[in-house]
């Protein structure tokens, strides 16, 4: 992979990182409450807004071991997004650009002026109060099995008449 693919497949697996944080705060009693909605909405945007890149590439599956703060995804996000731009920058990373995403200059300046954006919107998050969840909660979040969807749906008089 180049140098521009790694970069964006790393932006991609942190925003599912960050998404499934988010997902956990919800949940979590302690941030459930109305006081954390606004924190709980600015990490969705925050996390939403990266797509401007990382559609291009799918989110690998990551286990995570240890406490999860979202000042280190922060952190680690905002380094990945700084690689991404200066990868769209450089010559060979504008090519493969367009060779391997079908990205024109303006797509590419519209992606860097856009990521701009989302590094001033990392560091105002980063200012604000972390959020740590124990390593205990970040097992048993990714220990739940997931509903296996089912091929075939029940009609109304299956579900009836239980045929």
């Amino acid at each position: 992979m180049s140098e521009l693919t790694e970069s964006i497949q790393a932006l991609s697996t942190s925003q599912a990182l960050l998404k499934e944080f988010a997902k956990n705060m919800e949940k979590d009693r302690t941030f459930g409450k109305e006081a954390y909605q606004e924190k709980i909405n600015d990490i969705r945007d925050y996390a939403n807004g990266l797509a401007i890149v990382t559609y291009l590439v799918p989110a690998e599956n990551q286990t995570v071991f240890g406490d999860v703060s979202l000042q280190e995804i922060l952190r680690t996000q905002l380094g990945q997004i700084q690689n991404v731009i200066h990868a769209l920058r450089t010559p060979e990373g504008a090519s493969e650009a367009e060779a391997t995403y079908d990205l024109k200059e303006s797509d590419v300046r519209r992606m860097v002026s856009s990521l701009q954006g989302m590094i001033e919107m990392n560091n105002l998050m980063r200012k604000e109060e972390d959020v740590v969840f124990p390593a205990k909660q970040v097992e048993e979040a990714q220990l739940k099995e997931k509903p296996a969807a089912t091929s075939e749906k029940k009609g109304f008089f299956q579900k009836l008449f239980g045929k």
